[in-house]
């Protein structure tokens, strides 16, 4: 499994608000209806795909539709499509993996790219996404008025740190999102790789990877996503970095990791269950859909807006 490789936006203070209890919502109060972009506001999301329905319906399926992260740029590489597509498993390595492809008509993948620069440290941008799950959101670093970034710099080497509803679990949630290269992507034209380290934000600890590719299509394109849960992984954050900070510096000591690296392999897999894995597959395919659903309008009118 790759390492992670802590950042300088891993050491910053987690901002204020994630340091107590969420202050944040669901829905949309006076002040977000105000914004400019509100006229993209929707009560629900749209319906999901027709095949994502099968996958739910079809439930774990076994263990040789699965890989692991670092198979992951020789299985999205190739050309078609995979065994699993739309589906979960666990693997013979107890990892939970959750796939979902999102058919997308007139979108491209420097959307996405722009999208995922954009939205990170405002939480109704935030909310355009799955307006009945996600809650609130936040950055390390604030880089969305930086005009000499490209769209990817802006969330690269960056931490989203975000709250949000898989299901009827909430969860608090650090996005750490990081190269494609390091991961083993490579660049090419008109197609994108979003990879990331998923964590938490009350502790120094990673729980998985998420990737989403996105390749053209004749219509537009297509987002093949992938979650991998687990093993989990101590990061070697400071105290500042997470909402429960005592913690940091016992569980990054060599004496920590070595106590509290098995507890930690077995709370993911055990917590990783089958419930949340669909629950995952269906709030991946709602939110990747819906925001699909009006993306090229909202970029060609807010591309230019920091």
């Amino acid at each position: 499994m790759p390492r992670y490789q802590i950042t300088a936006a891993d050491r910053r203070a987690l901002p204020e608000a994630l340091r107590g209890r969420s202050s944040g919502h669901l829905g949309y109060d006076e002040a977000e209806r105000r914004r400019p972009f509100a006229h993209y506001f929707r009560s629900h999301t749209e319906p999901i795909q027709s095949h994502v329905h099968q996958g739910l319906l079809r439930g774990r399926v076994p263990a040789e539709f699965g890989y692991e992260v670092d198979d992951a740029p020789a299985q999205l590489r190739a050309p078609g499509y995979g065994p699993m597509e739309t589906g979960c498993t666990r693997t013979v390595n107890g990892t939970v993996l959750v796939a979902c492809l999102t058919d997308m008509p007139g979108v491209t993948a420097d959307m996405w790219d722009w999208w995922f620069g954009w939205h990170l440290a405002d939480s109704a941008r935030y909310k355009l996404w799955h307006p009945v799950a996600h809650q609130q959101a936040c950055v390390a670093e604030d880089r969305s008025g930086d005009p000499g970034l490209t769209d990817r710099e802006k969330y690269i080497d960056n931490v989203s740190f975000v709250d949000e509803y898989i299901g009827a679990k909430k969860l608090r949630l650090a996005i750490r999102f990081v190269d494609p290269t390091t991961l083993g992507f490579a660049d090419r034209p008109s197609v994108t790789h979003i990879c990331a380290r998923i964590g938490v934000t009350y502790l120094p600890v990673a729980a998985g990877w998420l990737v989403h590719q996105v390749r053209p299509t004749d219509r537009g394109c297509e987002m093949r996503s992938r979650f991998f849960m687990g093993p989990g992984e101590i990061l070697s954050l400071p105290g500042k970095a997470v909402s429960v900070p005592g913690a940091a510096p016992f569980l990054t000591s060599r004496v920590g990791r070595m106590i509290a690296h098995p507890v930690v392999d077995v709370a993911v897999r055990t917590n990783f269950n089958d419930r949340l894995a669909h629950d995952l597959l269906h709030h991946c395919a709602s939110e990747m859909n819906h925001l699909a659903g009006f993306l090229p309008a909202l970029y060609d009118e807010f591309k230019s807006v920091p």
